[in-house]
Order: C-alpha cells, then structure tokens, then sequence
C-alpha cells in the first residue's frame, strides 16, 4: 500500500515539524512541510498530495490565497484542504473538532493531535468515495 501524501502548509517551521513528525508516526503517511507560502503551488504540483492542510493566516499569500491557487490548478483542484488555525476554537459538538466555513473545514490549531488527525482521515476517505 502507498503512503498516503500530506502537504503542510504553514509558516511557523516549528509547528509544521511537529505535525509531520505526529503524521508519520501514526500512520502510512509521507508528509512534506512548506513554509513559505509564495513556493506552495509549485511544491505541491511536484509532491502530489493526497491532502493539504494550510495554516489560514502566513505573510505573503494567506491560506485563503493558497485554496484559491489550488483550485485554479487543474491537478491540484480536488485535493482535500484542511485550514488548521488559530482562529477558530475546537468544535466540541464533533469528534474531528471541526468547524465548516465557506465549505472548507477549519481545525483549531489548539486542537490534541488525534483531533486533527480523525479530521484528516475523515477527509481522506471522503476523498475516496
């Protein structure tokens, strides 16, 4: 079975560091960090993700600009977005923590590790139906 591929997009190396590292531990996952996110598009055109999550706020282009790009692209136009920020709180109401805001689905960055990750896995099998 292949890894499944995660793009992290953020512009804080430490927090990015540390998601992958918890991504890789858990589970099939190969993880790539960016975090400039001026050089987004074209690591992801390269890398192939099976998913991206991006941080909502980074200089430069914000997460917002990042989803926009992507959609645009015709190879990266379906590749599930998770935002991860520190503007939303945890949904408590939903196991993944969750909230949906212009369809795409916000997790608190303050969120435990196997939050985001049921997050990420709910989206991946998503992306497989």
């Amino acid at each position: 079975m292949k890894d499944t591929r995660i793009l992290i997009i953020d512009d804080e190396p430490d927090f990015s560091a540390l998601l992958a590292a918890n991504l890789e531990e858990a589970g099939n996952f190969e993880v790539r960090e960016v975090n400039d996110s001026s050089k987004s598009l074209e690591v992801a055109r390269d890398f192939k993700p099976d998913l991206c999550v991006i941080d909502v706020v980074m200089p430069g282009l914000d997460g917002g600009d990042v989803v926009s790009r992507f959609r645009s692209d015709p190879d990266l136009k379906e590749v599930p977005v998770i935002m991860l920020t520190a503007l939303v709180e945890e949904n408590p109401n939903r196991p993944d923590g969750e909230t949906i805001t212009g369809g795409l689905p916000f997790v608190s960055k303050t969120s435990d590790f196997e939050t985001v990750l049921a997050c990420i896995e709910k989206h991946l099998l998503e992306a497989e139906e």
